[in-house]
């Protein structure tokens, strides 16, 4: 298939269009800036929606990652001006061509369990698809807002829309805090460190963010779908503490939140917040990668 991957020079596009390349499609990225791997290269101002019309005409599907990729050294009102319109004019761009599929690039913080600003106890554990989503911050409200552009457009113009909702990536530009977090793992961890502090060591390699771009690529829809939209959470299997999970979260709340599924728990007690059984039961995705072997991570 002919595959477009909007930021495919970025971080993580870098990753998908090998990854994509390599299960051979071939593969363009719409960016500003030149590709890092041997992929066809189109370079678009994506805040253009005439641009971006233009980018994407002739592909099968796209890949949407451009973004801004965190809240931290922009204005707010950038991030969700950017991210948000990035998001509209590649879902309707997609559309006015004719592009069968968009893979969107989202995040767990769209739930808003990733990056917040105050701290929601979930309903239950663990957090599925169905679990309701509390974005509140600018990272987050942009992040939630163009996988429901994608999911409205997937109702009403009938594209199939795959929303990646992806835990943080560890990658080169994360390894110093990632190398201290696997160093705090490895020693004797304090349960009272995590009082008060709502981090739910979900994490994910960025290797295996690209497999899961790839498996979405191939994905296959029931023929008789109303809608074809479907979200899924990616994470590393367990969280990055030495802890195990239902400990970690109790220490962190006070209290147990309810637990949907015993079983998932007594199966792995380190098992991720983020239930990822979907990802694997439809798109035959599980990841590869764990914590404990950090050293083996491609970066």
């Amino acid at each position: 298939m002919n595959i477009a991957v909007t930021g495919g020079s970025g971080a993580i596009g870098t990753y998908v269009c090998d990854e994509l390349a390599t299960a051979g499609h071939n593969v363009t990225s719409l960016d500003v800036a030149a590709p890092k791997v041997n992929v066809a290269f189109r370079e678009v101002d994506l805040t253009n929606l005439e641009a971006t019309c233009k980018a994407v005409d002739g592909f099968d599907q796209i890949v949407h990652l451009a973004a801004i990729p965190d809240p931290y050294d922009d204005p707010p009102e950038t991030v969700m001006g950017v991210n948000t319109t990035l998001s509209f004019n590649v879902f309707e761009a997609a559309r006015l061509k004719g592009v069968n599929r968009v893979i969107y690039g989202c995040s767990e913080s769209s739930t808003g369990f990733g990056i917040h600003s105050v701290e929601l106890v979930p309903q239950y554990v663990p957090i599925d698809e169905e679990h309701l989503l509390w974005p509140h911050e600018t990272y987050s409200l942009s992040k939630h807002f163009g996988e429901r552009i994608g999911a409205n457009y997937a109702k009403a113009f009938g594209l199939e829309v795959i929303s990646l909702r992806y835990m943080w990536v560890w990658m080169k530009r994360t390894e110093e805090s990632v190398r201290n977090i696997v160093a705090r793992a490895r020693a004797d961890m304090n349960l009272e460190e995590m009082k008060g502090k709502l981090w739910f060591g979900a994490h994910i390699a960025i290797r295996d963010v690209a497999r899961a771009c790839a498996a979405a690529a191939f994905f296959e829809f029931d023929s008789d779908a109303d809608v074809r939209f479907e979200a899924f959470f990616l994470s590393a299997k367990h969280t990055f503490y030495s802890i195990p999970t239902l400990d970690v979260l109790e220490s962190i709340y006070g209290t147990l939140p309810p637990v949907k599924d015993m079983g998932y728990f007594e199966a792995d007690p380190y098992a991720a917040v983020f239930d990822i059984r979907k990802a694997k039961a439809m798109l035959g995705w599980e990841p590869k990668f764990d914590w404990r072997d950090f050293e083996e991570w491609e970066l």
